[in-house]
């Protein structure tokens, strides 16, 4: 699941980030579970978490639901069948919470049931042998705060976009139907919804069955998934929607979204066919589900839910061409599609090990951008997601972890982004192919069942014949990162580079000195030489041969460590380096390193790379190097860099001059709202006069807001740190707050 969106909500600030770009989400979501972590640390002392024991085995639950629209409530049924594993079972213990429980019968007799605030529990009149299967069916009556989320007229929204749907990560399943709420059961399901006649009902796996009941006259719309699947999976939406539909090979592909925005579906969806393509060449495991449906809903309370082969979306991923290049889906929907692999095929046997589901889903959302956008932008994704994850200076926890209060505290820059880099490693290391193998190996070993990280390393090691110990050891099972101070120096007399590299990352009980290989890379007079070294000690000191001084020093050319560095060079090679027209990541690199300095020719060759640089995100990274020096100088460049043709470049020249309170600024901001189509680029416009006390603002901030321009939907909220977020009540805040009351935002039924 985009779970990191999810996490936005806590913070109130969901509507700017679900409709951000790529970069801009992930970057807001480490800064707010950094200020997360900050506000409530992680208690050491928390009991530590296993998964639970599996005294039953479930074979298949069945649901038959009816809901109340108007009430938010649901009649239901479930049947669950089981059988006992190892020993004799005389209770059934169920999940649930707030269900009020009608009745309870079984294929065996009941002494008794009873029903707790968080179970249900069935007590047997004699023990069930092991294997031998039984059912148990509950009546029951769910008003339910959590699980399953009404959108109703009577909430604020559109009659005609009525709907429901759940979320059953992590376990909240629990609080709409009674169930075993844990990732290490697996099992078929069926559900039939009950509903007036026009609406949709979607779920899991295949249609069965469509039946008007000719007494109530609701539409009975059976579905069934024949594959076992974990119960945080289980899905239902239903509700008013429209559809449009395509196909990869014999898989069905269809798209849903409340009427009033089906006409933003074709392009917000448009990746959908490709990336399956892609997937299944890359992974060479075959799209594991029958059809691959994706729905957008009203205020979903994530980004997305990859649930099994019925994917719910937020309904702010969808977007219309005005938006240029800035704003596409690609990002959430290849991220959910590669869950149908990684956490539906294969899952977590319990939350310790959810990077096995969010890792590589972040990973291969990386790998399809490449794909679709060449590498430089893959790597320029990567590089992003290694700052906001270096930034993490005092970091002690790992990546997996059994200390934590609830499972929604491992859903964090962990899972997701070091997860993701801990998987890029290990492809660098091993080799494409080779990973490949591995990965598909490790795929069809646990088809249909559950992985913990052993199970991984185990698959590597025996296709590699190579030891992972160490690597696991250092990258998941302990925290950090490397940070590493590095200075260099030429000796002119023995022809010797000199590239002295120390550790200093602050050690302790759970980070240790790293050991990694590393490329260092010469470029000069003579060409370019690559060399390998292993770094393990705390400080060392490496020396290499060159026939003259090199130009460019770069290390770890083909990005394939997670490391903070910090490397001293010389003005003159960070401008060589600024200029190589065959290293996107160097210049990156050097625009980072160059945003601390604060002379006029920084400022210049800043501004060159922004309007020349052949790859658009060294320009948005000069961009923020301008905004970041901060002088007059780097104002004036980017003043005269404003009518930039790529969109996503223009927005962040327009945000970051909105950085600076001067006149010049406002008056740049004020242009831009008169010349600017695109509704993302105004937004930064309306973000940047919005800080400033001025007569003029009130009126210039009422048009656009009560204009046909949506773009006040992407500045609700504000970003951390922006002049609206930050001006007060001299802004324009209540305007924003006026305009958009009328859509309801809640991430619950009252």
């Amino acid at each position: 699941m985009n779970k990191i969106i999810r996490l936005l909500i806590v913070v109130d600030a969901v509507c700017w980030f679900a409709t951000a770009t790529r970069a801009e989400t992930e970057a807001t979501a480490i800064e707010c579970l950094k200020s997360a972590t900050f506000l409530a640390p992680i208690d050491s002392s928390a009991h530590r978490k296993y998964a639970p024991d599996r005294e039953v085995e479930v074979l298949h639950l069945a649901l038959d639901v009816t809901p109340d629209f108007k009430q938010r409530t649901i009649e239901g049924k479930a049947t669950l069948r089981f059988k006992p594993i190892a020993r004799p079972v005389e209770e059934l213990k169920l999940d649930a919470v707030d269900l009020e429980v009608h009745s309870v019968t079984a294929t065996e007799k009941i002494q008794t049931y009873q029903v707790t605030e968080e179970k249900v529990i069935v007590t047997f009149a004699e023990p069930i042998p092991p294997d031998k299967e039984a059912a148990v069916t509950i009546a029951y009556h769910a008003e339910p705060k959590q699980g399953l989320y009404f959108r109703t007229p009577e909430m604020g929204y559109k009659e005609g976009d009525t709907h429901l749907f759940t979320q059953g990560e992590e376990i909240e399943a629990r609080h709409w139907y009674p169930c075993f709420d844990s990732p290490n059961e697996k099992f078929t399901s069926e559900i039939t919804c009950r509903v007036s006649e026009g609406m949709t009902v979607l779920s899991n796996g295949g249609l069965v069955s469509e039946e008007k009941d000719p007494v109530t006259g609701l539409m009975a719309v059976h579905w069934s998934q024949d594959k076992p699947h974990a119960n945080y999976l289980i899905t239902l939406v239903a509700g008013f929607f429209k559809k449009i539909e395509d196909k990869h090979n014999n898989i069905p592909l269809a798209f849903y979204t409340p009427p009033s925005e089906i006409k933003e579906a074709a392009s917000s969806f448009r990746d959908t066919k490709d990336i399956m393509a892609f997937f299944e060449q890359e992974i060479g495991v075959p799209y594991p589900w029958p059809k691959y449906d994706q729905v957008c809903v009203n205020d979903f309370v994530a980004g997305g839910m990859e649930n099994t082969s019925c994917t719910t979306l937020t309904d702010n991923t969808l977007f219309t061409e005005a938006t240029e290049n800035i704003r596409d889906s690609e990002g959430l929907v290849s991220h959910e599609m590669a869950h149908q692999w990684f956490g539906d095929l294969v899952t977590c046997k319990d939350w310790s090990d959810i990077w096995l589901n969010e890792g590589f889903a972040t990973y291969y959302e990386s790998l399809y951008h490449g794909h679709k956008n060449g590498r430089d932008a893959m790597l320029y994704e990567l590089y992003q997601r290694a700052r906001q994850i270096t930034d993490m200076t005092n970091d002690t926890n790992a990546i997996v972890r059994r200390t934590y209060d609830s499972p929604g505290e491992m859903f964090g820059y962990l899972a997701y982004p070091k997860g993701g880099w801990v998987l890029h490693m290990l492809r660098s290391q091993l080799g494409e192919e080779l990973y490949r193998r591995c990965i598909r190996t490790y795929l069809e070993r646990h088809r249909y069942g559950n992985v913990v990280t052993e199970d991984l390393r185990a698959v590597i090691e025996e296709l590699s014949g190579r030891s992972h110990d160490q690597f696991f050891d250092q990258w998941v099972y302990h925290a950090h990162h490397p940070e590493l101070e590095v200075n260099y120096n030429w000796e002119e007399k023995t022809r010797l580079a000199k590239v002295s590299i120390r550790q200093a990352q602050k050690l302790g009980d759970n980070v240790s000195l790293f050991n990694f290989p590393l490329t260092v890379r010469f470029k000069g007079k003579f060409g370019r030489a690559d060399r390998p070294i292993q770094v393990k000690e705390k400080e060392e000191d490496f020396y290499f041969p060159l026939e003259s001084a090199p130009e460019i020093v770069r290390l770890d050319p083909d990005y394939a460590l997670l490391a903070r560095i910090t490397f001293n060079l010389p003005n003159a090679m960070l401008h060589a380096q600024l200029s190589d027209a065959n290293d996107a990541v160097g210049r990156l690199l050097a625009v980072e390193q160059l945003s601390a300095k604060k002379d006029k020719e920084t400022a210049a060759r800043l501004k060159e790379r922004l309007n020349q640089d052949p790859f658009y995100g060294v320009r948005v990274e000069a961009s923020r190097a301008l905004r970041s020096i901060h002088t007059d100088e780097a104002l004036e460049a980017l003043l005269a860099s404003t009518r930039q043709s790529d969109a996503r470049v223009r927005r962040q020249v327009v945000d970051d001059v909105g950085g600076f309170y001067r006149d010049t600024a406002y008056a740049a901001a004020r242009q831009t709202l008169e010349a600017e189509k695109n509704p993302d680029i105004l937004n930064e416009a309306i973000r940047a006069i919005g800080g400033y006390a001025k007569p003029e603002v009130h009126e210039a901030l009422l048009r656009f807001l009560n204009s046909e321009c949506r773009c006040w939907m992407h500045c609700r909220n504000g970003k951390p740190g922006s002049p609206v977020a930050a001006s007060g009540k001299d802004s324009a805040h209540w305007l924003i707050w006026r305009a958009t009351r009328k859509r309801r935002t809640t991430s619950a039924n009252s």
